[in-house]
């Protein structure tokens, strides 16, 4: 059975020990902190280090620690293999490598996590069907294949990069959107409430992820700067052409039909080709047991829910939800809904 230590028990490390100990895994875990550390033991997150030696160390310090922590694991175990959880690897990697023992570190990228951080937030399934990204960095074949057992132990989607093109990605589909996603809301800031009252759904989708914590966010800029500098850059370029259009509703439009072609390469469900759902949208009194009503009645049709939406009133006790469902069950469903007395919005 490989041994598995975990150091640091905030939400991922905390995650990690809870997720690999249900399956069975020999896991310590330890922390800077003493009553991080207790606390992550206390809840299933594995047990103290005691003499006995790790087969594999992961390393969940926050980003600007990451690499002197990576970097201290390969000389203090000298026979273990060492991987880290962090959002940026280029740095973490130059640090391994500077040992002189990188072919023992594999950098490696959960890609999930929550709104709320700390160990009691922690999940074991937390990684499940997630992408989890795995760069080699010259580490060697079994290196490689203790930590991709890590990942499929706790059922991610493993990912195979280099370190610079996990970088360079994950700007632009992570690290910039935060950006401006945030930027976004902060314009809200010069709005009288009765203004923002006005909101729809459209913004609540684009600054949804602005209410992350800004915790790490600081250390993630600070270690992948050039390539979240390039996204931003790639941004304002073409909102100034929009800006400085002498037609802007032609250049407006023309933003808007790129963007619909590159969203439409972002992934479907279940990883798969995006689909065009038909949205079924219905008054929902926002009282409990409604929902799980609606979702019932659906499913006495035998209509499948691809996707739901939730839009809530601001000034009323209902809410307009959308089922997203395959096309040529949409009228199926509108018809049951409405047999069933629930109101469907026609547009």
């Amino acid at each position: 059975m490989t041994r598995v230590h975990i150091v640091g028990a905030g939400l991922i490390g905390a995650s990690l020990g809870i997720g690999l100990t249900a399956e069975g895994w020999d896991v310590t875990i330890d922390d800077l902190d003493p009553e991080t550390a207790r606390l992550a033991r206390a809840l299933g997150a594995g047990s103290e280090l005691g003499q006995e030696q790790p087969d594999v160390i992961i390393v969940a310090a926050p980003p600007s620690a990451a690499p002197e922590v990576v970097a201290r694991a390969l000389t203090t175990w000298p026979d273990a293999v060492v991987t880290d959880v962090a959002s940026v690897k280029s740095s973490i990697a130059k640090a391994a490598h500077e040992t002189g023992q990188g072919h023992r570190y594999v950098g490696s990228h959960p890609m999930a996590g929550r709104e709320i951080s700390g160990s009691l937030a922690a999940q074991g399934d937390l990684f499940k069907a997630r992408p989890w990204v795995i760069c080699r960095n010259g580490a060697t074949d079994d290196a490689v294949a203790r930590v991709q057992a890590i990942a499929q132990a706790l059922q991610a989607d493993v990912v195979f990069m280099e370190a610079v093109a996990h970088d360079a990605a994950v700007a632009r589909v992570s690290h910039a959107p935060q950006v401006a996603a945030s930027a976004v809301a902060a314009a809200l800031g010069t709005l009288h409430p009765d203004d923002i009252a006005l909101a729809g759904q459209g913004l609540r989708d684009v600054t949804r992820i602005a209410a992350s914590q800004p915790g790490m966010w600081a250390d993630i800029a600070r270690l992948n700067r050039h390539n979240i500098v390039a996204t931003l850059d790639h941004i304002i370029g073409d909102l100034e052409d929009v800006r400085e259009a002498d037609d802007i509703g032609e250049a407006v439009t023309d933003l808007i039909e790129r963007g619909r072609l590159e969203v439409a390469r972002i992934p479907g469900k279940h990883g798969g080709a995006p689909r065009d759902w038909a949205g079924v949208t219905v008054i929902v009194p926002d009282k409990p047991g409604h929902l799980v009503r609606l979702l019932q009645d659906a499913a006495a049709v035998d209509v499948n829910v691809e996707d739901i939406g939730i839009e809530h009133s601001p000034r009323q006790s209902v809410g307009l939800t959308t089922l997203y469902v395959l096309p040529g069950s949409a009228q199926r469903l509108v018809d049951a809904l409405e047999s069933n007395n629930w109101e469907v919005v026609r547009s």
